[in-house]
C-alpha cells in the first residue's frame, strides 16, 4: 500500500470512529419507565425542523430549560417567542389555519383558553410518560398539562416605602392605603384583568376565594391602581419609582429581577392572607408541524431534569423530587411558608369561559370605586 493509500485509509478509519462517536454521543439516555417503543418518537424527531414555543416567559426563564434539552437531543433547535399570556394564543388560533409556520408547543397563563381549549379538545391527545409522576392537577385535560405552579407576590420599593408600610398581603395593602391615600393614590399596580388574559384568570380565582371582602376591598383602592398588562414594566416602574407596590405580580418576572443590579431596590412578599399560585398551561397543537420534537419537550419540561432547570429560570417546579436547594423555590416550600390552606390554586376552571365578560365589567366598576 502506497503512503497516500495508507494516509487515507487511515483517515477513513478516523472518520468512521469520529461519526460512530457522535452518533453515540446523541443518543438521549431516557429513564428506564419510559415505553420501549419511545425510541421511536426520537428517531422521528430527526427528520423534524426544529421547534417554534410560543409562551409569556421571557429568555432568561427558558435559557436553563433549553440548554438542558439541548444536551439531550442536539438536533432540535428551539425557537421561543415572548408573548403576552392573550397574545399566545390569538397569534396562534390566527396563524393555525393559514398554512404558516406558528408554533409547536403553547405556554401560558391564560387559563382560561386552556379550558376552552380542552373542552374541544384542540390540543394533541399525548399522554406523557411523566404524568403518573407528577400530582393530580398536573393535567387538567387530555393533551393539556402544568408547566410550572408560580406564585403571584406582592412586589415594592424597598428604597421609598418605609418598613412598616410595607404590604404582607391583599388585607394589610387596603388598611395601609385607606390610611394613606396621598401617599398610594396612583403608585399600586396590578394587571389590568379587564385587558390581560392573565389578570383576568389570577383575579377571577383570587376574588371567588375572597368573596364580598376582596370586592370591597378592591373597590376600595381601585381608584388608586393603574393597570398595566405585563409583569416585567411593573417590576421596572416600581423600581424607578413610578410606583410603590405591585399587587399579585407574576413570581417569574421578579425572582430573576432581584439578581440583576438593582434588584435590591426591590422587595416582595408572599401573601399572608391567600398566595394566587398560577398554574401555568402547556400544550400541544393538534395541528402542529413537529409533533414529535413537541412531544420529547414536553416529556423534558414535566421530567424531574426539566422541572429542576424550568426552576433555574425562576419558574416554580411542582414536582416532589426536585431538590429546593438546586432552585429558588418549589411549589412545595411555598406551601410550608404560608400554608397550604392559603394557597389559591389558579387552575382550568371552564366557568371562567362564562364568566369572564361579567368578571371584566365588574372588575372595570371596581377599578372606579364602584
Amino acid at each position: 500500500m502506497s503512503y497516500l493509500k495508507r494516509e487515507l485509509a487511515g483517515w477513513l478509519l478516523a472518520a468512521s470512529a469520529m461519526l460512530s462517536t457522535s452518533a453515540v454521543a446523541q443518543e438521549p439516555k431516557l429513564p428506564d419507565y419510559y415505553p420501549g417503543d419511545y425510541g421511536q418518537i426520537v428517531e422521528a424527531s430527526r427528520k423534524e425542523g426544529g421547534l417554534v414555543v410560543y409562551s409569556n416567559m421571557a429568555d432568561n426563564n427558558w435559557q436553563p430549560v433549553i440548554k438542558g434539552f439541548s444536551e439531550l437531543y442536539p438536533w432540535i433547535k428551539v425557537e421561543t417567542l415572548d408573548l403576552g399570556s392573550g397574545t399566545v394564543h390569538t397569534r396562534w388560533e390566527a396563524e393555525a389555519g393559514s398554512g404558516a409556520r406558528t408554533a409547536d408547543v403553547l405556554v401560558s397563563g391564560a387559563n382560561d383558553r386552556w379550558a376552552r381549549y380542552g373542552s374541544e379538545g384542540r390540543m394533541l391527545d399525548y399522554s406523557s410518560p411523566e404524568t403518573e409522576r407528577l400530582p393530580g392537577f398536573a393535567n387538567p385535560y387530555p393533551g393539556i398539562y402544568v408547566m410550572s405552579a408560580d406564585p403571584l407576590v406582592i412586589t415594592y420599593n424597598a428604597a421609598l416605602l418605609p418598613e412598616g408600610q410595607r404590604p404582607t398581603g391583599f388585607a394589610s395593602l387596603v388598611k395601609a392605603a385607606a390610611a394613606d391615600k396621598a401617599t398610594f393614590d396612583g403608585k399600586i399596580t396590578t394587571y389590568d384583568a379587564a385587558r390581560n388574559s392573565f389578570g383576568l384568570a389570577a383575579w377571577w380565582k383570587t376574588l371567588q376565594v375572597k368573596g364580598d371582602d376582596g370586592w370591597k376591598g378592591l373597590r376600595e383602592i381601585g381608584p388608586m391602581i393603574r393597570g398595566e398588562v405585563s409583569g416585567g414594566p411593573m417590576n421596572e416602574k416600581i423600581a424607578t419609582g413610578e410606583y410603590l407596590v405591585g399587587i399579585a405580580v407574576s413570581g417569574i418576572t421578579i425572582f430573576p429581577r432581584l439578581e440583576q443590579p438593582g434588584g435590591e431596590i426591590l422587595g416582595f412578599a408572599f401573601p399572608d392572607d391567600g398566595t394566587p399560585v398560577m398554574l401555568r398551561g402547556l400544550g400541544i397543537p393538534n395541528e402542529a408541524a413537529n409533533p414529535n420534537s413537541a412531544k420529547l419537550f414536553i416529556d423534558y419540561l414535566l421530567s424531574q431534569k426539566g422541572q429542576t432547570q424550568i426552576g433555574k429560570g425562576g419558574l416554580t417546579p411542582y414536582r416532589e423530587d426536585v431538590e429546593e436547594a438546586e432552585v429558588r423555590y418549589t411549589y412545595q416550600a411555598i406551601a410550608a411558608k404560608v400554608g397550604m390552606e392559603n394557597l389559591i390554586a389558579v387552575g382550568f376552571d371552564k366557568a371562567l369561559i362564562d364568566d369572564a365578560a361579567g368578571f371584566a365589567t365588574k372588575w372595570t366598576a371596581a377599578m372606579a370605586g364602584n
